[in-house]
């Protein structure tokens, strides 16, 4: 499972940085979601993971934060306790936020208003798709809402995101 979950967040941390370069309506997205990281964000999460090959769902909840200081950190509480630590040195070591780069490895489709929006990720290379079908995102205002990451196997994570 730690796999899914630094995926989890390298995924959702490379995505956030691929609305710095686009054209306009993505540009204000980011603009919204970046000064609320600079600010930094925290609140609750529920996580639900589906296991296709037995039609099962396993639920975890607990907290996390993202601030430049100290990167992400992601605490389960329950049904088990855990915690990890995500510096935002390394996640920038993995990922450049270079849009070109983004795109050269990913098939982008933004969908809303600019109010609510839906960012859905699509990996071109063979070798991410093994591993990942697609990544999608649905963005209120200036808060990540949920994230579903869809796994080649079809299981799939979805993270819900409560922020106050």
């Amino acid at each position: 499972m730690q796999i899914y979950k630094k995926s989890a967040f390298l995924c959702i941390f490379f995505a956030c940085l691929a609305f710095g370069q686009n054209a306009s309506k993505e540009r204000q997205i980011w603009e919204r979601l970046q000064k609320n990281m600079e600010q930094g964000v925290s609140g609750d999460f529920r996580l639900t993971k589906n296991v296709a090959k037995i039609s099962k769902e396993f639920v975890s909840q607990g907290s996390f934060s993202v601030s430049k200081k100290d990167g992400v950190i992601w605490e389960t509480k329950t049904p088990f306790q855990d915690k990890n630590v995500f510096p935002m040195k390394k996640l920038r070591e993995y990922f450049s936020g270079d849009f070109d780069e983004l795109k050269e490895k990913f098939n982008l489709k933004l969908n809303g208003d600019g109010l609510t929006d839906t960012l859905t990720l699509v990996p071109k290379e063979k070798s991410i798709r093994e591993v990942i079908i697609s990544v999608v995102m649905l963005i209120k205002g200036e808060h990540l809402q949920n994230c579903k990451i869809i796994w080649a196997n079809n299981d799939y994570a979805f993270y819900e995101f409560m922020v106050p």
